[in-house]
């Protein structure tokens, strides 16, 4: 079954344009956990139906500016299924890549400073965390970026304490901690390597481990060989 730290479906939010398709790519391992994903799954290999009851319906929401096919690197298109002005707020995760600081649209910054309070988990890959900082929602909390991206960072956002870290798990404001009886969470990412890393252990820590590695890790071969580790190698 899905950790009971979760709510019996999940509403993802992508913050979709202007970043690099690597950097947003950690959400199929949340994808191959849903139930649209499982009953696919199922007719190739039968014997999966043991986790049926483990699959989670998930809502994904696909965040741009507008509705016109979006720009992701390398040159390509993606239509966007909502706008920053219409998404709900109170989504239960939202993953942030990270285009360029010169991509800063006020409508992408007001929907990060509204939905910040209200979505419990925010994960962020690559140079994403730059972005949140600069929607002023990171001052004094601990994160990480893309490590070629720490010093301009530390320059630009002196107010949050960027860490040489492959990821960094905050606790962040979350309105519904009281509710819900969950804390709010705050997950930065390096480059987009550490970001699948980093999506991987949220996975493994917060559904059912078998699960997990049955219906996502191992079909994805997202078990690199390299330093798995929430740290760079010395």
């Amino acid at each position: 079954m899905a950790s009971p730290s979760h709510p019996t479906k999940l509403r993802i939010g992508v913050m979709l344009e202007s970043v690099q398709l690597s950097d947003i790519i950690g959400i199929d391992i949340l994808g191959n956990l849903s139930r649209e994903y499982f009953r696919g799954a199922i007719t190739l290999d039968p014997s999966l139906k043991r986790f049926e009851s483990r699959a989670i319906d998930m809502e994904f929401f696909y965040l741009a500016t507008t509705l016109d096919p979006a720009f992701v690197t390398p040159g390509l298109k993606v239509v966007p299924t909502v706008t920053y002005d219409d998404c709900p707020r109170d989504l239960d995760i939202v993953i942030t890549g990270g285009p360029l600081p010169s991509h800063r649209p006020p409508q992408a910054e007001r929907f990060i400073r509204e939905a910040w309070p209200k979505t419990r988990v925010w994960m962020t890959t690559c140079i994403g965390s730059m972005w949140l900082a600069s929607a002023g929602v990171l001052d004094g909390r601990k994160c990480t970026t893309n490590r070629a991206a720490l010093g301009l960072a530390r320059d630009m956002h002196t107010g949050v304490e960027w860490l040489d870290q492959r990821w960094v798990v905050e606790e962040k404001v979350f309105d519904g901690a009281q509710r819900e009886g969950r804390k709010g969470e705050l997950w930065t990412s390096g480059g987009a390597g550490a970001g699948i890393n980093m999506i991987a252990t949220y996975c493994l820590q917060n559904f059912d481990k078998e699960f997990v590695d049955v219906l996502a890790l191992d079909p994805l071969e997202f078990r690199l060989n390299g330093n798995m580790s929430q740290f760079y190698a010395a």
